[in-house]
């Protein structure tokens, strides 16, 4: 990378990362299509590192509001959507996935936009795990899918719940990497170099995180959601 194109990669990700640090989601949805055009080796080791220093705080600030009883069944549900993840992606390719995924994503915030929410219970909850890492497998997009069974609870709720589950399934992308090379020393420069973007975004998002109520934040998550859907269906089409 240039001086100038390191800059741009700082600012994106210092803006993503505050997205982040306020709603839970938002770090690789807002960073990540123009990281790739400057250096496609960010994504998705380095872009992932920047993630979970932020899912690290939220992890840990809103534990308190955390909803351990349905992160415990989103982990047990996780394997599935990983495995049928992987049986797809050997059956359709992984473009067509990711349309599908966008789309479903779409729908959804339309039916929550007009007054549908889903409904509550044990069941939706192990459906938001395998959902979301479904999701993560196929398109590396879990934040939008987690956001449509999440998004209508409290800020803290939906950052915490997730974060914890985005550091758990994180490992589950990196190690691999790491051991098919794709990860290695030039990868960890990247992430060493970046690294201040996160602490910056995370202290934007402590000034603004106060701002976001119930109703902005509704508002916020289904924006960024919509926003996310859309750019990878463009992505794919275009």
């Amino acid at each position: 990378m240039t001086f100038i194109e390191y800059l741009v990669a700082l600012l994106l990700l210092i803006i993503g990362c505050t997205v982040q640090a306020c709603l839970g989601i938002g770090a690789g949805l807002i960073a990540g299509p123009v990281l790739v055009a400057i250096e496609p080796e960010l994504l998705p080791g380095p872009m992932l590192c920047m993630s979970m220093v932020v899912s690290i705080r939220n992890t840990i600030g809103d534990w308190h509001e955390t909803d351990s009883v349905g992160w415990r069944r989103a982990v047990i549900g996780a394997p599935v959507g990983i495995a049928f993840g992987l049986i797809l992606l050997s059956k359709l390719s992984e473009s067509a996935l990711t349309v599908a995924i966008s789309l479903f994503v779409i729908g959804a915030v339309v039916i929550q936009l007009i007054g549908i929410r889903l409904p509550k219970g044990r069941g939706i909850q192990y459906l938001a795990g395998a959902a979301t890492a479904f999701s993560a497998t196929v398109a590396a997009i879990p934040g939008p899918v987690f956001a449509i069974f999440y998004g209508h609870r409290k800020p803290g709720t939906m950052r915490g719940t997730v974060a914890r589950l985005m550091l758990l399934l994180a490992p589950m992308i990196i190690i691999p990497l790491i051991i098919s090379g794709a990860f290695g020393w030039y990868h960890t420069r990247l992430s060493l170099f970046l690294l201040p973007s996160a602490f910056i975004g995370l202290a934007f998002g402590a000034k603004l995180r106060p701002h976001l109520n119930g109703k902005w934040f509704r508002t916020a998550i289904l924006g960024v959601a919509s926003v996310s859907a859309l750019g990878m269906i463009f992505r794919e089409l275009v």
